[in-house]
């Protein structure tokens, strides 16, 4: 048997979902290509449950691999300047 659950409650986009954890919607896509965040592909679009994503921005950055917070930091860093 599937563990599928049938949901009502809507999509966010990769903009909207991203806002919510306060990252760039490439990186919120990269984590849920990686599964680190329950994500849904649609073609070539992702969306996602707020569910899904609450609680993520508490220990948000700790989940965060050194490497992939070392890019994030660098490519942050760049667009500033």
């Amino acid at each position: 048997m599937s563990d599928f659950k049938f949901s009502t409650e809507p999509f966010l986009d990769s903009d909207q979902a991203a806002a919510i954890l306060r990252i760039h919607p490439k990186t919120l896509q990269r984590l849920a290509r990686h599964g680190r965040v329950i994500g849904y592909r649609v073609g070539k679009l992702w969306r996602f449950h707020r569910s899904d994503l609450e609680g993520r921005n508490d220990g948000f950055v700790s989940t965060l691999d050194s490497d992939t917070a070392e890019r994030y930091a660098l490519s942050t860093t760049r667009a500033r300047n």
